[in-house]
Formats: C-alpha cells, sequence, structure tokens
C-alpha cells in the first residue's frame, strides 16, 4: 500500500517536472517544526531529511508565480542535488494535520523564466496534499501492524485473530508451531482447518465439541476452557474481537501442563500423609463430605474402620524411630491392598488409620476389617537382619448421615469406632471388634 502511494507521488512529480520544464520537484512532508522529509523525487535521487525554518519559503504568499532563488535561503541538502544553482522556486502548500507545512518543491536552473504552464502547478496541491495524507496514513497503520505483531510474538501464548470479515486470519509464531502452519497473515479458512484438526486430536474432543457447538449460534461467545493433548494441556480463551465485524475473534492458547501440574503436587502435598503416602485426615474429611453431596448417599450405609497398631511404643522405643516409621509404612500399604477399591483411607494420627467403607454388608464388613487384620498379623516385619511380629487392633461402627450433617455423622462414626477400637486393645488387641451400646457396656 505504502509502496503504490509513493509511486503515486513520484508520478505527481514526475508530470511537474515534465510540463514545467524544472530541474527538480521534490514531495515534501514538513511538521511544525518546519523538519522536512522528501517523500518522493523527481529525478530520483537521495535526497536527505533538513529543516526549513530558516528558509523564508513559509513567508510567501505562494500563487502561481515562481520567484526568484537570490529570496530564499534553500537548505543545501537541496543546493547540492542540483547541478547548479537554482535560479527559480515555487512552492505549492498542500498541508496535513500533522505535517502543517508539507507541499510541492519546483526548482529551475535555467536563467530564463519558467514556461506559462508553470501556472496551472497550483492545482496539483488537491492531488499531493491527498496522497501525503494517505501515504502518512498507510505509515501510520503499517506501525500499528508491526507493534501489533511485535506484542504478538512477545505475548507467551498461541494467538489467533480472525478479521472482522471473515476473510483473513493472523497467526502469532507460537500458534503456528501449535497448529503446524506458517506465522503470519493467512486466509481465515487456511487457518480454521489446523484449529478444527488440532482439537479433534484432544483427548477431551467429545466435550469440547459439545461446548463449542452450544455457542455456534452466538457471535458474541466467549469461552476458556482446557484443549488435553496428550501430555500437555493448553488453556483456551476466546472471545469477539469487538469493533472489528460481526467475524472477528481472538483465539488465545496458553500451554499451562506446568502450572497444572504444579497445583496437583501441592494439591497432592497439601492432602497426603508425607511418611505413608496415605490421605491425612483433612483429604479424607473433604472426601467424605464431597460423596455426602451426592443424591442417595444420606441414606445409605457407611461404616468407618479405626485401625490402631499394637505395642507401637515399645516399637519405637527397643528399635528407633527409623525403624516406626518403617514399620508404619508397611501397615499403610497392607491395608490398602486389604480395602476395596473406592474405600476411603487416610492417616488419621500417630499410630492410628482409618478407613471409611460405603454401603457394605454386615458379613462382608467383617470380612474385610479381618483381612485387614490377618494381612497386618500374617507375616513380620524385617528389616536386614531384624524380624518384628506385628499386629493391629480394629474398631468398626456402622450407620446412616439421615440426620446429621456429614461432617458431625463421620465424627460421631469415628468416636464410635474409636470406642470399639479402646474395647478391642482392652480384650487382649490384634482383634476387631464392633461397636455396640450394650457391648461397650458390658
Amino acid at each position: 500500500m505504502t509502496a503504490s502511494i509513493s509511486e503515486a507521488l513520484y508520478e505527481l512529480c514526475g508530470f511537474a517536472r515534465v510540463s514545467c520544464e524544472a530541474e527538480l520537484v521534490v514531495a515534501l512532508e514538513v511538521d511544525a517544526g518546519y523538519r522536512a522529509s522528501a517523500v518522493a523525487v523527481s529525478p530520483t535521487l537521495p535526497l536527505s531529511s533538513f529543516n526549513l525554518r530558516n528558509s523564508r519559503i513559509f513567508e510567501h504568499a505562494w500563487a502561481s508565480a515562481p520567484v526568484s532563488a537570490s529570496e530564499l535561503r534553500l537548505p543545501s541538502a537541496v543546493i547540492n542535488a542540483l547541478p547548479a544553482l537554482p535560479t527559480f522556486v515555487l512552492f505549492v502548500p498542500a498541508g496535513l494535520d500533522h505535517a502543517p507545512y508539507s507541499g510541492l518543491l519546483l526548482l529551475w536552473t535555467a536563467p530564463d523564466a519558467p514556461p506559462p504552464l508553470v501556472r496551472h502547478v497550483p492545482l496539483l496541491a488537491g492531488s499531493v496534499a491527498s496522497a501525503l495524507g494517505r501515504r502518512r496514513e498507510a505509515v501510520r497503520q503499517a506501525a500499528i501492524r508491526d507493534q501489533f505483531n511485535d506484542l504478538l510474538e512477545s505475548v507467551p501464548a498461541g494467538i489467533v485473530v480472525f478479521d472482522g470479515d471473515g476473510h483473513g486470519a493472523m497467526v502469532n509464531e507460537r500458534a503456528a508451531r501449535l497448529l503446524s502452519t506458517e506465522p503470519g497473515r493467512h486466509e481465515a479458512s487456511d487457518v480454521a482447518e489446523p484449529m478444527r484438526m488440532l482439537r479433534e486430536r484432544c483427548d477431551n474432543r467429545k466435550e469440547l465439541d459439545a461446548l463449542y457447538e452450544g455457542h455456534m449460534a452466538n457471535v458474541h461467545y466467549s469461552v476458556t476452557t482446557h484443549w488435553m493433548l496428550g501430555e500437555r494441556t493448553y488453556e483456551v480463551d476466546t472471545h469477539p474481537v469487538h469493533g472489528d465485524g460481526e467475524r472477528g475473534r481472538i483465539w488465545l492458547f496458553s500451554d499451562v501442563t506446568a502450572e497444572l501440574r504444579m497445583a496437583a503436587n501441592l494439591r497432592k502435598m497439601a492432602e497426603t500423609d508425607p511418611l505413608t503416602g496415605a490421605a491425612n485426615r483433612r483429604s479424607l474429611e473433604s472426601e467424605f463430605a464431597r460423596i455426602m453431596k451426592t443424591p442417595g448417599a444420606r441414606d445409605r450405609a457407611f461404616s468407618v474402620l479405626m485401625v490402631d497398631v499394637d505395642h507401637f511404643k515399645q516399637i519405637n522405643d527397643t528399635h528407633g524411630h527409623s525403624v516406626g516409621d518403617e514399620v508404619l509404612r508397611k501397615v499403610a500399604a497392607r491395608c490398602r491392598t486389604a480395602l476395596r477399591e473406592g474405600d476411603l483411607f487416610a492417616r488419621f494420627g500417630g499410630e492410628e488409620f482409618v478407613a471409611v467403607l460405603a454401603a457394605p454388608q454386615e458379613a462382608e464388613l467383617t470380612a474385610i476389617a479381618e483381612r485387614l487384620r490377618r494381612s497386618i498379623a500374617g507375616s513380620a516385619f524385617r528389616s536386614g537382619t531384624l524380624s518384628i511380629p506385628l499386629t493391629v487392633s480394629v474398631g468398626i461402627a456402622s450407620g446412616t448421615g439421615r440426620d446429621a450433617p456429614p461432617a458431625s455423622f463421620l465424627a460421631t462414626l469415628i468416636e464410635q469406632a474409636d470406642d470399639a477400637l479402646y474395647a478391642a486393645k482392652q480384650s487382649g488387641r490384634n482383634r476387631v471388634v464392633s461397636y455396640t451400646r450394650q457391648r461397650l457396656a458390658g
């Protein structure tokens, strides 16, 4: 665009030079500080920028008649561009808002007065001003595009911008790599198809299809979601570009894999007992509260198993805390193996563990608890030459949460299971005891 406008200005300069037999014609863009830039020169030659503040050019009320060059103080850059000293000068004002002293400068070196046709040169003022204005706007738009492109590449995300007319699209380097295309401008269809194919490859494609199809009737929709591509996850934000036609839209692809992994690790650390790898008490309570919010959960039976390592203090005192830690890790692993898939299991504190089972039958519950107990008692703990017999005591409590909030319901079951655990300890350890008021009272 800028090149074609510059060519038009050059043609205007050439026409004026030939028709008026001038030696040099220059289209000048001159700002409010009188700084002048030659945007077109005929004949073509390099002309550096210069200042016209003291040139006296703007002291004349230019009409159609050239003036003697001796009345002016022309800059050396202009004089040096001529084969001889100038004899006559004509300036055709063609001011712009941001370059008010712009215009067309004609110079002669012949001693004779310019031909009569020169009186028509001021008629070119409108064309010169128009061409200079278009050129300035084209330069401004090019600068904006360059800034926009720099911005596109500086943002740590893949960016696709669809034009408002629906025909074109801009793709930055990160998005180009993701879409297996080239960065820069493309036909809209040449970008939409790779985006569709990328979505087809997503592990959560069906969810994405349903999400976007629900918005297709609304050109103004905004959506932020995750595109899961194997080991990598991208947060994809799309929203309309207002003021850019009905179809103007931007897509931002941010690789959030590292952030999600870090968040997952932090969440795991917050929810996990660091010694045994089992869930911690807070995690157990949170997960149970979530389960209790599911439909029908409050009418279902739940059971709690409290598990305590027998004589653990003696193990710690005799063999040291490092051995005690290994014992706890071994007990936790065996407990998890004995429980069903989906049962909740956590370290409750010290040498105590707790399991929450959903809707077990009484016979099944007893069998699970006995299986857990036997998994510990069935083989001694070994470390090098050390062999330590291990047993656990187990207390059981069951009930439904129909009449109690999840937190107090779980707390009640844990308290009852703990009472049953105490009874198991008092009865000789290495056994399973179920909570009943009659049994504990006796």
